[in-house]
């Protein structure tokens, strides 16, 4: 229970992120540009002196937020695959559900974020694309063994649709499962996340993203400037870590293996 009150106080805590900053994050001072933490910037500054604590809350806020809505809808689209391939052609659907998974989601989605321009719901939207195939995967695993069962033959024999037995028979007994798979596609999306960005490929550089500012701290260890490196590491694994704890947690408490 620790663990699971930490990731929802670490969600409020980034919901209100501007509240702990006095600083714009995108503000440059280039007076300023890599001092060393001190008590008004708390972890320092970067090559074009703008506050790293401020960049780093809002970095932080920016990657939960494409995470949390990349997740939802990665499963509003297995969802919708796997009941349209229970509708029309079965066995072709599932071939082209192995070909995604056969495929690099990494390059695919570099491939096809390097023809449009970065924002909010174009990373969005690409990361649900390329992680939906393997919630999809693991989902219909889980809903072929339940339609083995008998109640679900019995809501059919009574007259039950397809698509009713679908909502109202299948899914409820698999809601553990689908917010199992919607924490762990969180950490994946976050982490993509910050990768496409480290590359260029993710939210412009005028965005505050835990990517670009590792962009910049690239650079910046030619400088000296250990905080630039240190600070942003530190608060990609504040923001993973409890989501795997409670990941984990939630597997042993229901007992699901993946």
């Amino acid at each position: 229970m620790f663990r699971i009150y930490l990731c929802f106080a670490l969600m409020i805590f980034l919901v209100f992120a501007p509240k702990f900053s006095s600083y714009n994050p995108s503000m440059s001072d280039f007076l300023s540009f890599y001092l060393a933490p001190n008590s008004n910037h708390f972890f320092g500054t970067d090559m074009l002196g703008r506050d790293l604590f401020s960049r780093v809350l809002y970095a932080l806020r920016n990657s939960i937020f494409i995470g949390v809505c990349a997740s939802s809808l990665a499963l509003v689209f297995a969802l919708f695959y796997l009941l349209l391939a229970r509708m029309f052609f079965y066995n072709f659907f599932m071939r082209i559900l192995d070909l995604f998974l056969a495929l690099p989601s990494l390059l695919l989605m570099m491939f096809f974020q390097s023809f449009i321009e970065g924002s909010f719901i174009s990373m969005i939207f690409i990361i649900a694309l390329s992680h939906y195939a393997f919630i999809a995967k693991l989902f219909e695993s889980e809903l072929r063994a339940l339609e083995k069962l008998e109640f679900y033959e019995a809501a059919l024999v009574l007259g039950s649709s397809k698509i009713r037995a679908f909502f109202k028979e299948l899914l409820p007994p698999c809601f553990s499962l689908l917010f199992l798979l919607f924490v762990l596609n969180i950490i994946h999306a976050i982490s993509t996340e910050a990768t496409l960005s480290f590359f260029g490929l993710g939210l412009p550089f005028d965005i505050p993203s835990l990517g670009n500012i590792l962009n910049d701290a690239s650079k910046a260890i030619f400088m000296g400037a250990w905080w630039v490196i240190v600070f942003p590491l530190l608060a990609l694994l504040m923001l993973i870590l409890p989501l795997l704890w409670l990941s984990n947690f939630l597997q042993k408490y229901w007992g699901i293996h993946l």
